[in-house]
């Protein structure tokens, strides 16, 4: 049996906790997973894992040789890679996580494109709004619109992202429309989940920031959502300009206090494992995304305007 897919099984098992986890990863059975795990434990002479009816645990040598495995896969894939860039060829598999709204509306027709450029990548993309760990989950590249904190991983900032307010005609018209931030107070505030600064807008004009605790009806981890919320005259959201253009256009959202919008800015980066080589697919997927993004942005930031009736 070949050694690399044993040590992928070794280390598939460990982080999805499973044989037959790893099996479903690997397309393969599990019998198949367990008589690479049992090749290893025979070559090296002692269990790689306390197994049990509900979960599998690695023991201290399986511990060792899952760190050794680690290492010579990246260095087994980082060959693999060299010798196809040497050819001209970007190819193999690439795991990518974006947020759910980005990734509709913004992310899928860059990412068919370098598709068309590099047939040979096997391109796996998930959507949702959490900050996930790539070491944890397996992820080659995560993108994220947020402000950067501090990581082990690295990164690349790709693009700004403006956030600003914005509300229904029909709320503002019912609920009045506020003139400063301390005004948000008295406002039905929509609140996205995974801001990570709790129920506070920060908010800045030229030199100037403010802060405010608001409140409201609804918390969501979703952007559309919210807005779609705004549009039906729930209250007012921060949101990402992207996110609400669509309707801007149409007139059924309209900017509260423009000259306020998120402070400090916000952007989109790329953030992805800090090793000593970046793989070719991700560094290739990163370079096409840092050049195709300003004009998609704007394109969708600035959507045509609706055909004047007569």
């Amino acid at each position: 049996m070949d050694r690399l897919d044993a040590l992928q099984a070794l280390v598939l098992s460990t982080r999805l906790g499973s044989f037959a986890a790893a099996a479903r990863e690997l397309g393969v059975t599990r019998s198949q997973v367990s008589k690479l795990i049992a090749s290893l434990e025979a070559e090296y002479g002692g269990a790689l894992f306390a197994r049990s009816t509900r979960a599998i645990a690695l023991t201290s040598a399986g511990a060792t040789l899952h760190d050794y495995a680690v290492d010579l896969l990246a260095i087994a894939a980082e060959a693999r890679e060299s010798m196809a860039a040497i050819r001209g060829t970007v190819a193999g598999p690439l795991r990518v996580n974006a947020p759910m709204s980005f990734g509709k509306l913004v992310l899928a027709p860059l990412l068919s494109e370098f598709i068309r450029q590099h047939p040979r990548i096997e391109l796996r993309v998930e959507l949702n709004d959490r900050m996930l760990d790539p070491y944890e989950t397996g992820f080659d590249l995560t993108l994220r619109i947020a402000e950067l904190p501090d990581s082990s991983l690295a990164a690349r900032r790709l693009c700004s992202v403006r956030r600003a307010m914005y509300a229904a005609p029909a709320y503002l018209h019912a609920h009045g429309t506020p003139g400063t931030p301390k005004a948000l107070k008295a406002h039905r505030c929509l609140n996205y989940a995974h801001a990570n600064k709790g129920h506070i807008w920060h908010l800045g004009k030229g030199r100037e920031t403010a802060h405010v605790a608001v409140g409201g009806p609804l918390c969501a981890n979703n952007g559309d959502l919210l807005v779609e919320a705004a549009v039906a005259g729930a209250g007012l959201v921060l949101q990402p300009e992207f996110l609400a253009a669509k309707h801007l256009a149409a007139g059924r959202l309209v900017p509260v206090m423009p000259q306020w919008q998120e402070s400090p800015e916000i952007a989109l980066y790329a953030l992805y494992p800090a090793t000593r080589r970046v793989p070719v697919t991700v560094r290739a997927l990163i370079d096409h995304l840092a050049a195709a993004l300003p004009q998609a942005m704007s394109a969708v930031e600035a959507p045509p305007s609706p055909p004047l009736r007569v």
